[in-house]
């Protein structure tokens, strides 16, 4: 198969035009259009006009020169173009009289159209057809297209229309819908990548893999943008291309470059990241360019987070898997998302900035601080574990249990491995931390304690403080000092429920291993907490003198608007208060 134009045999080509794509087998990528003309071709159904859309140096030209080798082919199969006969090798070397080019740019106006239109009425001077390959066709004029359109829609039966574009959003309804319009896609890394070796081996070209990937990630899914890369790189370098060459060259940002920046953000090492930038800087590399290539790494180490390991879908050579897991290792999903938030907005701020290396600068080390902030979740699960430790108290203590039970329950119960005192302390924020170590040092006097707790002069209502003041959470501390009143006998500290509303009493329940901690610390050796409800509780039966007079519903909210808890949460967040049954 001849490749490129034969009329200046010692002119040098470059290898975006010397392997051009001859036959619809060779294109690479865009399985789906060759084997539809294939098909059209075999079976005699060709339109009259085609619409080949897609972003640049993915095949749309060479594939119109092939469809129409395949029309003009003088061979009498049909399907690929024979690329021996006058008329492929004519189209091939670009002066076939039957297969005009004409490049929409710099033809945009009606004349231009009508000069076209007077063409396709004579018939074709050799071959069977006369085509018209009509590239960057979205650059001409409304008016032109109009123009375009009877012809278009009904040409001479020796006619037929090939037209290409990257934007196919500008093309008018009216054109779209009088051709048959393919879309042409991005070509995948892989495929890229055997291309250009397969290449470098025709063209002798000495090139390690790892360099070529480079090259290959330089063309953004490109195949001409590839093949022009590795040209410039094999101008430079020669036959044997070294992998420093290629990132100098083409200024890419080396990967190693960028996991020494991720891992100086993730140990908050502003000297190494203020040293990279430095080091861009000496080597004439665009700052602009840098922040786009980190916000594609964080990009990468999010979606490698979320459990996507496809290196065609995460678009990076596959040698560099292995080094962003270690990455992504160092941050949560949760870290990645605000980092990629912060670059972006870095990203924004650049494009009007004077001091593009300042602001790189601060916003690279704003990011090393931002990694260590905790989110808000995260805060509001801490302070809700402040207040309710659902999971473990579930495990300790049934909400049915019988509090005639209670003492036998705690002392045959082993201590846990993780006792509630120090999960609390280590999800505790930084106040309440100092507060429960301040309590701690407070009770390692624990036989003075002892004997300050039996004192004849100590009260319930001290003895209750002291065990409150002392469990480390300020939730629990204000529903203990709820209750009347506590007192200790022998190696029992017994709290009287007295009038303690239900919601009191199933919170003091459940936090009861809790309270046992607090009192064995306060009193000094190991203690069971019982709850003693009230010697003359109040009967179902009995109604208040007074209930004619009052609502019960209004009773029970003034009484729970007492309640300190309830007040604490009305000062931070003040409304009406509704009172409601809730079914059991």
């Amino acid at each position: 198969m001849l490749r490129g134009s034969t009329l200046f045999p010692m002119q040098y080509q470059v290898l975006a035009r010397k392997w051009r794509p001859q036959t619809f087998q060779e294109i690479v990528g865009q399985e789906h259009v060759s084997r539809t003309l294939l098909n059209a071709l075999k079976s005699d159904r060709l339109a009259h006009a085609f619409l080949f859309s897609g972003p640049r140096g993915c095949g749309k030209t060479s594939t119109a020169r092939i469809l129409a080798k395949a029309l003009n082919c003088h061979e009498d199969k049909t399907g690929e173009p024979c690329g021996k006969c006058a008329s492929c090798t004519e189209i091939t070397a670009g002066n076939c009289i039957d297969v005009i080019e004409i490049d929409a740019a710099s033809n945009t106006g009606v004349d231009n159209v009508r000069q076209l239109i007077e063409q396709a009425r004579y018939q074709p001077a050799r071959d069977r057809h006369k085509i018209f390959i009509i590239d960057e066709v979205h650059m001409l004029s409304n008016a032109a297209f109009s123009a375009l359109l009877k012809t278009l829609e009904e040409p001479p039966a020796h006619v037929a229309f090939i037209m290409a574009t990257t934007e196919f959003h500008k093309i008018p309804a009216t054109i779209l819908s009088r051709c048959q319009q393919y879309s042409f896609r991005l070509i995948p890394y892989p495929r890229i990548l055997d291309q250009l070796k397969m290449i470098s081996k025709a063209e002798k070209i000495e090139i390690s893999e790892a360099a070529l990937e480079q090259v290959v990630f330089s063309g953004g899914g490109s195949l001409r943008d590839a093949m022009s890369a590795l040209d410039q790189v094999v101008a430079f370098s020669g036959t044997r291309v070294k992998d420093d060459d290629v990132a100098i060259l083409l200024g890419l940002i080396e990967p190693r470059i960028l996991s020494r920046i991720v891992k100086a953000i993730a140990n908050n090492d502003a000297a190494t990241i203020l040293g990279q930038v430095g080091e861009l800087v000496e080597a004439g590399q665009d700052l602009k360019g840098f922040c786009r290539t980190l916000l594609s790494q964080f990009r990468h180490l999010v979606v490698l987070k979320a459990g996507i390991a496809d290196p065609a879908l995460l678009g990076i050579p596959e040698t560099l898997l292995p080094d962003l897991r270690d990455q992504a290792a160092l941050f949560s999903k949760e870290d990645l998302l605000r980092l990629f938030e912060t670059i972006l907005k870095i990203d924004s701020s650049m494009r009007n900035a004077t001091q593009i290396r300042f602001l790189l600068e601060m916003g690279l080390i704003e990011l090393a601080y931002v990694a260590r902030l905790k989110s808000i979740e995260d805060l509001i699960a801490e302070f809700s574990s402040l207040s309710d430790d659902s999971e473990l108290t579930q495990s300790r203590n049934s909400p049915d249990m019988n509090i005639a039970t209670a003492p036998s329950s705690h002392a045959s119960r082993k201590e846990p491995a993780n006792p509630p005192g120090e999960r609390i302390e280590k999800k505790s924020p930084e106040k309440l931390i100092g507060q429960k170590s301040k309590n701690i040092s407070s009770s390692q006097n624990l036989r003075s304690q002892s004997m300050s707790a039996s004192e004849p002069g100590r009260t319930s209502k001290d003895l209750l403080h002291e065990i409150a003041s002392n469990t480390g959470r300020e939730a629990l501390d204000s529903l203990i000092q709820g209750l009347d009143g506590a007192r200790l006998e022998e190696d029992k500290v017994i709290l009287e429920l007295g009038s303690a509303n239900e919601f009191l009493r199933r919170q003091i329940k459940e936090n009861l291993a809790v309270i046992e901690q607090a009192a064995s610390a306060f009193v000094g050796k190991s203690v069971s907490v019982l709850l003693e409800e009230p010697s003359n509780p109040p009967q179902n039966s009995a109604k208040p003198q007074n209930s004619s007079d009052s609502d019960p519903e209004e009773n029970l909210l003034e009484k729970a608007k007492r309640e300190p808890i309830v007040q604490s949460f009305l000062d931070i967040f003040p409304g009406q208060v509704k009172a409601e049954k809730i079914d059991p």
